[in-house]
């Protein structure tokens, strides 16, 4: 007797089929994880003096790619010469300090025209210590003065005269006198501040007293807000007594102490002098790995002085006639100089918005 086969035979069998053909397709592939990719170096801009033909210097701007451009070139050594930009980074100001019974000297750079270096006279008052630029773009003079002064004495109490107002005379150790403040007006300068100071001593403030002094933009003769702040590591702490053991012999005898520099990639050590003005010097150490080692292909003198810069990701160390620029993330030496001086990263335009003193005296 024959059976007839229903539906629900032919039903399952195209289920079962089915659930065949898909046991035997291949499992869907993930796709492999982007590996992830190195950030890029970043990209820089310094600022170099060179010397020239006939004791002159040159003022030198080069880019990442090693590309230099002359800037300007003056009749002055350049361990003589400071600079100073302008908030907006079209003007250039080059200042000789003078020496001895040279008085200084200053020219002015336009870079957007190449025009320059313009020789500009300076205040015929006192000493011209630092010319800089104010917020507005104006050119700025800081004066020292010793000399020709008015001073007089009243009821015990001794003051300078200074267009008919009485500035106490300090009561301080050192060479009691005047910081002036000059704004250049067309070819004149105005005296806008003076203030009674103190000159002559290892912590004279001189004419940084002056109000003027703190809102100058961009000079190299000003603080360097790209100069980290070192901090000096105890006797005995773990990373001073870490860094004796690794470093036997540092090269020279300065007394000193350690100090610890913040990086974009962690602590950057340094030895610092105890000089009547204190510096840095080598032996320089980072972490690299698990254990300290030199900024690679430093190839600095021992008994060199240094200057630390760090700008994003970049350290820039300059010595008195190199430079050396590492990329802190990788520990890796990107550019080095040599042969030049006052090697720093060329300063950024930005805006001001403060304004300087109008016409005004202050005592101290």
């Amino acid at each position: 007797m024959l059976r007839r086969l229903g539906p629900a035979f032919f039903l399952g069998s195209v289920l079962l089929c089915g659930a065949c053909k898909k046991s035997e397709d291949p499992a869907p592939t993930t796709p492999p994880a982007p590996r992830p990719t190195a950030e890029p170096t970043a990209t820089f801009t310094l600022s170099l003096l060179q010397d020239a033909p006939a004791s002159g210097c040159t003022w030198i701007r080069q880019d990442t790619t090693g590309a230099r451009k002359a800037v300007a070139t003056v009749d002055a050594p350049c361990e003589q010469v400071d600079l100073a930009w302008s908030a907006d980074g079209k003007q250039g100001v080059l200042v000789d300090r003078g020496h001895g019974a040279t008085a200084p000297r200053a020219w002015k750079v336009d870079f957007e025209s190449d025009q320059g270096p313009l020789p500009f006279s300076l205040p015929a008052e006192g000493h011209t210590d630092s010319v800089g630029f104010d917020a507005q773009g104006h050119t700025v003079a800081l004066v020292s003065q010793l000399e020709g002064l008015t001073r007089k004495a009243e009821r015990g109490e001794e003051f300078f005269v200074v267009e008919g107002r009485r500035l106490p005379v300090p009561e301080t150790e050192g060479s009691a006198g005047l910081a002036h403040a000059y704004r250049r007006e067309g070819e004149q300068w105005r005296r806008v501040e003076s203030v009674a100071t103190v000159y002559e001593t290892e912590d004279a403030p001189g004419t940084t007293v002056l109000a003027t002094a703190t809102q100058l933009v961009s000079s190299t003769s000003g603080q360097d807000p790209e100069v980290p702040t070192a901090t000096e590591l105890s006797e005995g702490s773990e990373d001073a007594v870490r860094l004796d053991a690794v470093v036997k012999d540092k090269g020279h005898t300065e007394f000193g102490t350690w100090v610890s520099l913040e990086t974009h990639g962690g602590p950057l050590y340094a030895w610092r002098a105890a000089r009547e003005l204190p510096v840095l010097m080598p032996p320089l150490r980072w972490e690299l790995g698990d254990r300290l080692a030199e900024p690679e292909s430093l190839s600095l003198s021992p008994t060199s002085v240094v200057e630390l810069r760090v700008r994003g990701s970049l350290l820039l160390v300059t010595s008195d006639h190199g430079a050396r620029i590492y990329d802190t993330r990788t520990k890796k030496r990107i550019a080095h100089l040599d042969g030049v001086h006052d090697a720093r990263f060329w300063p950024k335009p930005r805006t001001v918005t403060a304004a300087i003193p109008s016409g005004t005296s202050a005592a101290q």
